[in-house]
């Protein structure tokens, strides 16, 4: 029996990971927030926030313009990175 290179057995993961992702729980629709903006998985950061650090800037304001209350549902981040940029000029929160 052949062996797979590590190309083939790389692509046959990525297909066979894609094929159970696609099946889900049934319920096709993707978390969104405010704005109808979506959600990392199983977070309530904005997937913008990870991939642009001016997203990441107006994320944060936004927490921070709610304030902090004792009633208010925690904000759920996992293990997410906001973006950042190292050209960026920067910016008041």
């Amino acid at each position: 029996m052949k062996h797979l290179t590590r190309t083939a057995q790389a692509l046959l993961t990525l297909s066979a990971t894609a094929m159970l992702l696609a099946c889900g729980s049934g319920n096709n629709t993707a978390a969104t927030g405010p704005g109808g903006e979506p959600l990392v998985p199983g977070t309530d950061v904005p997937v913008s926030a990870t991939t642009d650090s001016a997203a990441a800037t107006e994320f944060i304001r936004t927490v921070v313009a709610k304030g902090e209350a004792d009633s208010d549902t925690p904000l759920v981040v996992g293990d997410v990175v906001l973006a950042t940029s190292d050209t960026a000029d920067p910016a008041a929160i």
